[in-house]
């Protein structure tokens, strides 16, 4: 959880600031529109980059991206064994093959797994940072080495760092969700980022149904090169956004110092083994995620912590949707996960996930909500049948 939260005030005034209009424009094209223009360009601003554009949804933030680099039928694409489905969906969606790969200790693509995938037919690795970074300095190599895409989809880690560097900014591009469980949030929505003007172009004519934006020409004579899809945001939910912006500092310091009292609280009890990370001080702190000896303890912690009225994020909460093993749906039908157990595949990784339990950070936590999940977990701890 995080600027879900705050939603208010802040928001409704750029809300009534639209109202005010006359007429109305909630449409990114139509007349007098403003909104959306304005949000991208605080956007890039904020992230450094030359480009953005905005969408409706993190899904539609990331096929944008992956379109906007060319990835077509018969492409692989690396990404993780751990991370929300929609990545994979999109790079199946553009007849492409993913190929997801077993995490490492800091819960991300294991570097050595990334070179070991690698085909004649790899165009592309998707790397996306589960709330802090990857080894970012491996992956830019193995890409730069075999001469393949770099892609970030930040969903989970808009305003993450890796050595002082904006996560989303590494590879020739990035997206991002606005969902309600992210930095920032407009309900649904999605941001692509880019410092390639043909990239940048290419992401907001697949995004409008194909249309090439060419200026001083009538939008319906406009013309088009490739064909697209319907992810346009609204001026409204791109208002929505502009107040979310302007809070995000404070969004990411509030999270950051609320997890780190929980920490604190936590490395003192015996048994927990906290993630390891590239660059902590560059995470973002909506999620803590610790490990314990084995599947069965952290089963115990989750039905523990569940039956005490908390809730494990994610880790195992909604586990099924952030594993790879869990997508025979999506998988099976290419030749490489047909007729395969998926959990032997990443069985590395399921080891690792199963054994974890993640705690989603609201920003509404007080020292009284910290001091009772450290009570809860010092329970589990002590009453867990060794």
């Amino acid at each position: 959880m995080a600027g879900s939260e705050l939603i208010g005030q802040k928001e409704f005034k750029q809300i009534k600031k639209l109202f005010d209009q006359s007429p109305v424009n909630l449409y990114r094209y139509g007349p007098n529109n403003y909104v959306v223009d304005e949000l991208e360009k605080k956007f890039s601003n904020y992230m450094g980059v030359k480009y953005a554009h905005a969408v409706s949804s993190g899904t539609a933030a990331i096929h944008s991206a992956l379109a906007s680099v060319g990835i077509g039928p018969g492409d692989e694409v690396i990404t993780t064994a751990f991370t929300f489905i929609a990545p994979l969906e999109a790079i199946a969606a553009l007849g492409a093959i993913p190929i997801p790969v077993d995490i490492d200790e800091t819960y991300h693509l294991d570097p050595r797994e990334v070179e070991k995938a690698i085909t004649d037919k790899t165009k592309a690795v998707v790397s996306i940072p589960m709330w802090a970074a990857p080894k970012m300095d491996q992956l830019e190599e193995i890409c730069e080495k075999n001469n393949l895409i770099l892609i970030e989809d930040a969903a989970q880690a808009l305003g993450g760092k890796y050595n002082g560097k904006k996560l989303g900014t590494f590879g020739k591009v990035g997206s991002f969700s606005f969902d309600w469980g992210k930095t920032i949030s407009t309900g649904e929505g999605g941001m692509i980022i880019t410092n390639d003007k043909e990239t940048y172009d290419r992401a907001a004519e697949f995004s409008d149904h194909g249309h090439m934006h060419v200026p001083n020409i009538p939008r319906g004579r406009d013309p088009r090169r490739t064909p697209g899809l319907n992810y346009r945001m609204s001026e409204l939910s791109a208002a929505i956004g502009l107040a979310q912006l302007e809070k995000i500092d404070s969004i990411l310091k509030s999270a950051k110092m609320i997890k780190s009292k929980l920490k604190n609280k936590l490395e003192m009890i015996e048994g927990l083994k906290f993630r390891e990370f590239t660059d902590e001080s560059g995470a973002v702190g909506h999620m803590l995620i610790f490990k314990l000896k084995d599947i069965n303890k952290a089963k115990y912690f989750d039905e523990y912590l569940s039956k005490n009225g908390l809730s494990a994020s994610i880790l195992p909460e909604a586990f099924d949707w952030h594993f790879a093993g869990a997508w025979s749906h999506l998988l099976s039908k290419y030749e490489q996960f047909s007729n395969v157990d998926l959990n032997k595949i990443f069985a590395r990784s399921a080891k690792i996930l199963k054994s974890s339990i993640g705690l989603s950070i609201s920003l509404r936590m007080d020292n009284e909500k910290i001091e009772r999940i450290v009570e809860v977990i010092k329970d589990a701890t002590t009453s867990y049948p060794d």
